[in-house]
């Protein structure tokens, strides 16, 4: 179709060409030969260009029927008065789509009412004034912008009276003239209003047309108001070129206009592509989309399914969409055919459409994409809390053993140990062998209630409950097989699951070196506090290659630090001993502080029993 309509502008051009040589009575026929050329060519060319870009096809269309119109207009160059008549009247019609293209620049569509009340009038003076005149008047005015023939003119191919009536010259010319002038006055007013009230995006397309425009429209004007007065020949010959070389130039000014605006858009939604990525809050994200759009008061909103629908703002407020004619609009955002959101910008904006549509596409696919990475974060978040909460779980549940240890087992087999001790006494003196057997089954209970407190503590350590992490590897530190240090620095307290992995993670690494670093001397435990909290357990014995550190005990201090949000990390080279260390992010409970005493009230039995011995030992003890 754009081809088509491409080759049928080059034979209008070439028959053009040769209708003005043929027709212009001067010295050098091929300037104005150009000059026509031009007038036809390029509004073919910007028009197919525009046809070409899907948002502007209209317009296109409109500037394509234009150029085939001021084809038309080239006839007032021939002789014949058939052909030199058409072209006249041609030039009349044209008037009126100039006028048309430059308001409804760059959609194709006049739209606002000032513009449509232009057009009326526009329409009305050439259907009222122009037309009818065509077959009353007997020749047409000279000289005109259409046509170099100065007198001896062809007569008027279209008049159908005998003769023309007085008040064609006296009334109907002055007052057209003065009306078309003043028709191109308003235009020309109202193209620089629309510039001066257009964002910087329709700006940067309005400006071409409008320099070209104002041109155009002023020399025309100038053009009827000087062939009233009636200066010389020469003048009326510069205004007139000025006003028909205009033409081409004002369809010049729609194509840059058009190139410039789709350049814009394209290095808008360029740079929105790569900026909207890096919007880490709804404020930085509509100024964004603000900045594409050029419209600095562009509110997002958002829309809540809840209690029937409604829209509200980034702070949770109900927000109405604007009426129609209140000078803003709303584009909406959807996702399929959910409503997401919607922009809600100037009226004036509306000649960007396809920008505005791009630009709501990149913020579909934003949203879409923060949603997702809220789901994301959410998900992992409640992870997080899930496997605090295991942890949280497993160390209430090995409390709960402990105390039921404590307070059941340990306590019958407290219970048991003294009877047995006052059935021992009890025993006639003579009875040995009972003395020896009871004896026998009070080491076993001994024995029994040590393994118990063991078990019980190995749980989670009073120590740790009651005084801390720090308190708590002191004494792991005392009953370690290595000699060890511990070393702190601002450490407080903190919740349950993270003072526990990190003392079973510290109590792992000691077992470790006692068990595998063979030749060392000593191990050193370090815990410290910035916005984490830090430990590291370092032997100097032999080491190992770091890839080969593997097995349960690792696994398990990773698995106990990751529950918590922490990492491990194990360094070792051969040679150079051994550093377990990790990081888990806390929240301190009190800080820089032990926390509050969670002893319990023990029993007289929670102490281990004192031995009460006979006054006479059984042979062997």
């Amino acid at each position: 179709m754009v081809a088509a309509l491409a080759l049928s502008g080059v034979a209008l051009t070439a028959v053009t060409i040769a209708v003005t040589v043929a027709g212009v009575d001067s010295e050098h026929p091929e300037f104005a030969a150009a000059g026509r050329a031009l007038m036809v060519v390029v509004p073919v060319a910007a028009g197919c260009y525009a046809w070409s870009r899907g948002p502007h096809r209209r317009f296109g269309l409109l500037l394509i029927a234009a150029g085939f119109g001021w084809f038309l207009t080239t006839l007032a160059e021939s002789d014949n008065s058939v052909l030199y008549s058409t072209g006249r009247v041609a030039a009349w019609l044209v008037e009126l789509e100039l006028i048309y293209l430059a308001l409804s620049f760059p959609t194709g569509g006049v739209r606002e009412r000032l513009d449509r009340l232009i057009v009326a009038g526009a329409v009305g003076l050439i259907a009222i004034l122009y037309l009818p005149t065509a077959l009353i008047d007997s020749d047409f005015p000279l000289p005109t912008p259409y046509s170099t023939c100065q007198s001896a003119c062809p007569q008027n191919a279209f008049f159908v009276l005998d003769s023309e009536p007085g008040f064609v010259d006296a009334v109907v010319r002055p007052l057209r003239d003065a009306l078309a002038a003043f028709l191109f006055l308003a235009v020309t007013f109202r193209l620089a209003g629309r510039v001066r009230r257009a964002t910087r995006p329709m700006r940067r397309a309005l400006s071409p047309v409008l320099v070209v425009a104002v041109a155009r429209f002023f020399a025309a004007g100038a053009f009827l108001i000087t062939r009233r007065v009636g200066p010389s020949t020469e003048v009326l010959d510069v205004v007139g070129w000025v006003a028909a070389l205009a033409v081409p130039a004002v369809a010049a000014g729609f194509l840059v206009g058009l190139v410039r605006w789709r350049l814009f858009v394209a290095t808008s939604l360029q740079t929105l592509g790569l900026r909207i990525r890096d919007a880490d809050d709804g404020e930085s994200f509509r100024a964004e989309l603000a900045e594409a759009i050029g419209d600095p008061g562009l509110e997002l909103v958002y829309w809540v399914p809840a209690r029937g629908g409604q829209w509200v703002d980034a702070d949770g407020k109900q927000f109405p969409l604007p009426e129609p004619g209140s000078g803003r609009r709303s584009t909406e955002i959807r996702e399929g055919s959910r409503r997401v959101a919607a922009m809600v910008h100037e009226e004036v904006v509306v000649d960007q459409d396809a920008l505005i549509e791009a630009a709501a596409g990149y913020a579909r696919i934003a949203l879409e994409n923060r949603r997702l990475y809220a789901e994301l974060e959410a998900s992992l978040a409640e992870v997080r809390e899930s496997r605090a909460r295991i942890i949280a779980s497993a160390d209430r549940e090995r409390r709960r053993i402990e105390r039921d240890l404590h307070d059941g087992a340990q306590q019958r087999l407290v219970a048991l140990r003294i009877k047995l001790e006052l059935a021992e006494e009890a025993l006639d003196g003579d009875s040995d062998s009972g003395r020896a057997r009871l004896g026998a089954v009070g080491e076993e209970i001994d024995a029994t209630l040590e393994e118990i407190r063991s078990l019980a503590h190995g749980v989670y350590p009073p120590l740790l409950a009651d005084e801390g992490l720090g308190e708590a590897l002191r004494a792991a530190a005392l009953r370690a097989p290595l000699p060890a240090t511990v070393n702190m620095d601002g450490i407080g307290r903190y919740p349950p699951e993270v003072e526990s992995a990190v003392y079973f993670c510290c109590l792992e690494a000691l077992q470790n070196a006692a068990k595998h670093a063979g030749g060392a001397t000593r191990v050193t435990v370090s815990l410290s506090e910035d916005d984490r909290l830090c430990f590291e357990v370092r032997d100097d014995g032999p080491g190992f290659r770091a890839a080969e550190a593997h097995g349960a005990g690792l696994t398990n201090m990773r698995d106990r630090v990751s529950a918590v949000g922490g990492d491990l990390e194990v360094v070792s080279e051969p040679g150079r001993g051994a550093i377990v260390s990790g990081s888990v992010p806390v929240a301190r409970l009190i800080p820089n502080a032990p926390g509050p005493s969670a002893r319990r009230a023990r029993s007289p039995g929670s102490a281990r029993p004192r031995s009460r011995r006979p006054h006479t030992s059984p042979p062997g003890r």
